[in-house]
């Protein structure tokens, strides 16, 4: 009996178990001491252990399987698995790994098991055939580990992974790690994106030397790197692939072994392509900003010695026949005046110090008479294009002041083509905060703005010469030929609307200047039922500058009524609060519409808006004295309604 095996203890539910008990001669004593310590073990495993039969039947299960459960072992001896897991679990889960067991196959697979103590959890299962002495598969052994927190651990360190490859794929950084010679071994995608490579794959391999547009900084760099362990290698020009130079800050150290020995370089580059070129502007802006403070104030004093002057040679006049040598003289003088006047009137505008009457205006309403006044002095060598994008986008602006920017920049264009001609394009359209490259779009975090571009196919232009334009006086055209004022004008007035010029010019290819004003918030229109400030005749109508001025005295609350000097205008005149004549009436001079008004006895007070080398001695013969004022051009909105509103105060 020592040295043999009863029939019964064959039968024993851990007999199975025996094979894998230390080789040798084996009593039934050694066997049962064994088996009690196997139940032992089996009992206090962490894991649902079990042996079932070919009918899926529970024949066995240890303590773990039953406390899982909440029941006692002869509650779950002799169930079937349908009767303990529920039979969706089993048909879906359990019964195909099975019968793969029962065929002789190990079988291991993870899924989610509900028990009565522990609700649903994640399971690892572990399911190994169970042979009889004649080598067929008689039951399965099964091990159900909880691997529930592990998988837990495993799904946050996946989502934390998520979340750093993310932010690194993201972040607009490249990384990089090369080897001590400069020799790429590693790249994030930003990397890739700002050397403009079309991936990584491309760029492993190669020297990061490749990349510099100094190749022998990049030695300089290498050597400061493993000499010092520097991290900041400050801004430094690199090539894309396409052989565009872009600013980039580099950040860099030196990665060594636990024996301080060198082994790799891991650094970092950011594209400052961008804010540098922003940083450049704005430190051009301060440069505009002081150089208008000085010459704003010199134009205050000029104005006022310009005043006296003007003062004095007038009162000479009196008494002088005007055939006379001296009175020829000093109307000469006077002429003059009125041209320094122009000059320190540009110089003001320039340094913002001329206030400017904001309202509501289409954009598109001044361009298109812009075009419209330029048109017939367009060479013929030159074509000129709009494309319009945005027809209805408004801003708040001085549609007088905006005319003027218009003016100069179109003449400006024409004048870089005058020699070759070319191709002129004016282009409006509407851009978001995030599309605009200027300083200005921080001050509007959610606003959009309006685009008005002027690009045209001249000379170009070097960027040392593009980036004085705007300064009072410089000028890049032969003398006489312009007092380099009109782009100084131009970046006053975009600079009171809160807005700015972006420049790009390039040699034998062309110059683009955008205009970037915010756009009206304010969008809602001025009621038609309220009363008019008051009623006004502007003549003549076929002045494109008189329309801007009749756009912007009607958006200002004025009732405006534009007519040649023929027909019934008198009778409009009669009836309107203040007339507003051009001096340049292509109908008839303005001193025959003034003799007219006067012949017929009507007392409406004039508004005569004149260029100041105009001589208006013959109004002075007008014996009814029925110009009240008289604005020289360029004449402002504010100037206008300031004039208006005076005028008719006096009259009321």
């Amino acid at each position: 009996m020592g040295d043999s095996i009863h029939n019964s203890d064959k039968r024993h539910p851990w007999y199975s178990w025996y094979k894998w008990l230390p080789p040798g001669k084996r009593t039934l004593r050694e066997l049962k001491h064994q088996t009690f310590f196997l139940e032992q073990i089996v009992n206090s495993s962490r894991s649902m252990v079990s042996i079932i039969n070919r009918d899926y039947v529970y024949e066995k299960v240890n303590k773990t399987f039953c406390i899982n459960h909440d029941r006692v072992s002869d509650h779950i001896v002799g169930c079937h698995l349908k009767d303990i897991w529920g039979p969706d679990n089993f048909v879906n889960n359990i019964k195909g790994n099975l019968d793969k067991c029962f065929n002789g196959k190990v079988v291991f697979y993870q899924a989610f098991f509900e028990t009565p103590v522990w609700g649903k959890r994640y399971y690892e299962v572990v399911m190994r055939p169970v042979e009889d002495n004649h080598k067929k598969v008689t039951h399965a052994l099964t091990e159900t580990f909880d691997i529930t927190e592990i998988k837990l651990k495993q799904q946050a360190a996946i989502e934390i992974e998520w979340e750093f490859r993310n932010l690194e794929s993201n972040l607009p950084i490249g990384f990089f790690r090369c080897d001590l010679n400069g020799r790429l071994l590693n790249v994030n995608r930003a990397f890739t994106r700002i050397t403009g490579a079309e991936n990584e794959n491309d760029l492993i391999g190669h020297s990061v030397r490749e990349s510099y547009s100094e190749p022998e900084l990049f030695e300089i760099h290498l050597k400061t790197l493993l000499a010092e362990n520097v991290t900041s290698l400050g801004h430094v020009i690199l090539k894309k692939s396409d052989g565009q130079d872009i600013i980039c800050r580099i950040s860099a150290f030196v990665v060594r072994d636990g024996s301080g020995n060198p082994v790799y370089i891991d650094g970092a580059i950011e594209d400052f392509t961008r804010e540098a070129d922003l940083e450049k502007r704005l430190q051009q802006s301060h440069k505009l900003d002081t150089i208008g403070l000085l010459a704003g104030g010199i134009a205050h004093d000029f104005n006022t010695i310009l005043t006296t002057i003007y003062g004095y040679s007038e009162m000479s006049l009196e008494g002088l026949d005007t055939s006379s040598e001296a009175y020829q003289n000093i109307k000469k003088i006077i002429q003059a005046l009125g041209r320094a006047r122009s000059l320190t009137s540009q110089i003001l505008t320039f340094s913002r110090q001329v206030g400017q009457e904001k309202i509501s205006v289409r954009v598109l309403d001044i361009l298109q008479e812009t075009l419209g006044f330029i048109k017939p002095s367009v060479p013929d060598s030159v074509i000129l294009e709009d494309i319009i994008n945005a027809p209805d986008i408004k801003i708040k602006a001085d549609p007088t002041q905006l005319f003027r920017v218009f003016i100069n920049l179109i003449n400006n264009a024409m004048q870089a083509m005058e020699a070759n001609g070319g191709r002129l394009t004016i282009t409006l359209d509407s851009r978001k905060r995030a599309d605009i490259n200027t300083f200005i779009a921080g001050k509007k975090s959610d606003g959009e703005f309006a685009s008005i571009k002027f690009a045209d196919t001249g000379p170009g232009m070097e960027e040392s010469v593009a980036g004085r334009i705007f300064e009072p006086f410089y000028t890049t055209r032969k003398h006489g030929k312009g007092n380099g004022l009109g782009l100084s004008v131009v970046y006053g007035i975009v600079s009171e609307l809160e807005g700015d010029i972006l420049v790009n010019s390039k040699i034998n290819e062309g110059t683009s200047i955008d205009v970037i004003i915010p756009l009206d918030s304010d969008v809602t229109d001025r009621a038609d039922t309220v009363e008019p400030r008051a009623n006004l005749l502007l003549i003549p109508e076929n002045d494109n500058e008189a329309n801007i001025i009749a756009i912007a005295l009607s958006n200002s609350g004025y009732s405006v009524v534009s007519c040649n000097p023929v027909n019934n205008w008198i009778e409009k005149a009669g009836i309107a609060d203040l007339v507003i004549i051009f001096d340049k009436s292509p109908e008839m001079p303005a001193n025959d519409l003034l003799f007219s008004l006067s012949e017929t006895g009507v007392t409406t007070p004039v508004l005569m808006i004149s260029d100041f080398d105009i001589w208006l001695a013959s109004e002075k013969e007008v014996s009814s004295d029925i110009v009240k004022a008289n604005l020289f051009k360029p004449v402002s909105l504010k100037e206008i309604v300031y004039s208006i509103d005076s005028l008719i105060n006096k009259i009321s």
